[in-house]
Order: C-alpha cells, then structure tokens, then sequence
C-alpha cells in the first residue's frame, strides 16, 4: 500500500469533514446512502470539489475504512495491553456505533472488491494482535489453550459481540440483553481468576 502524501492544514479539515458526514450518513442511512452528492451537500460542499478529494466512491469508502481501521488497531493494542484485557476487548468491540459501522462495511464490500480486500487485510492484523497476547496470557486465566485454543476466543469474543450488537442496533427482540450481561459476567469472572493467579507472582 503506497503511504498518501501529506496534505496541507485547511485540505486535512475538508477531507475530515468529508469523512464524517460519509460516517454519519452509513449509521443512518446505510453504506448505500453515501454518494457524492448526498455527502456533499451533507456539508455544503461542491461536488465536484469532494471528487478532488475522492475521485470516486472507491477511493472514499476505503479511506473511511483505513481511518477507521486504524483507531481500531490502537484501540485494540490498547486493549490486550490493559491490566484487565478480556474486559476491554470485550467493552472495545460491544461498543454499538464501531459494530453498527462493521456490518455496514461488511455489506458494502459484497459489492466493492478494493474495499473487501482491505477489510481481509485488516483483520488478518487485528487477529494477529489478539492471537500473539492470548498465547501469552491464557494460563494466567487458568484456561487451556488446547481445549480452548487462542483462534476459538478470539473468535468467540468477536462473533458474540457482533451478534449481541446487530441486534441491537436493528431492535430485534433476541434476548440480546441477557446475552450481553452473561459475557460481562463470565468476563469479570475470568479477570478476578486472573488477578488471583497472578497476585502471589506479582508480590514474590
């Protein structure tokens, strides 16, 4: 992937506001929703001032994605880092604005094969992430990674959050209430088995 050119002050501002106008409208409207004009006019722009920016939808879907992308992979670092990590993991990813704004994505690159290969990209890195600080951290929680391997959580964690979130975002009656605070509960429960495994380590 070739690294963008710097731009200017005033031509970061209008390609941010770009940026957060095809944000908003994707959680409101859809990913089909976002077009030139409806973005432009989102913000008092010219269109053909925003094709400056982003010739085309392409080039304006995936730089959404990459900005996003790339708070999420801070995020997630942050997250594997923190003294109690499957309890920001999971906050991080049942948060419903970023889940809403995944499966927007999801469907948008059904039909945009630039946008789905970037997505692949990724989350090959997110996993990695994931994986690479499960390896290290599972037998503080007293779990076996043969039983309950590093992939299974991983994919455990990020599959329950996007179902217990689409449903919510959607208003489907699906229990997804009860879903949500059952893996808060085994989360918490987790991180004090932790903390009491560790405890004596830390205090040696």
């Amino acid at each position: 992937m070739t690294e963008p050119r710097r731009r200017r002050a005033a031509t970061e501002e209008k390609v941010t506001r770009v940026l957060d106008a095809a944000e908003e409208i994707m959680l409101l409207e859809g990913y089909a929703a976002i077009t030139s004009r409806n973005v432009a006019e989102r913000i008092g722009m010219r269109a053909p001032l925003l094709h400056y920016y982003f010739p085309t939808i392409d080039d304006l879907f995936l730089a959404l994605l990459r900005r996003r992308s790339e708070r999420n992979v801070r995020r997630m670092k942050a997250a594997m880092a923190a003294p109690r990590p499957l309890e920001a993991w999971w906050d991080l990813v049942s948060d419903p604005r970023g889940t809403a704004l995944f499966i927007e994505f999801l469907a948008a690159a059904n039909h945009r094969p630039a946008l789905k290969a970037e997505m692949g990209e990724v989350a090959r890195e997110v996993r990695r992430i994931q994986m690479t600080v499960l390896d290290e951290i599972l037998p503080e929680y007293d779990l076996d990674p043969i039983e309950l391997p590093p992939a299974l959580i991983a994919s455990a964690m990020q599959g329950l959050a996007l179902s217990v979130v689409s449903d919510e975002v959607a208003g489907y009656e699906t229990e997804h209430k009860q879903a949500r605070a059952a893996m808060s509960r085994l989360v918490a429960r987790l991180e004090r088995r932790r903390v009491r495994r560790t405890a004596p380590e830390a205090g040696s």
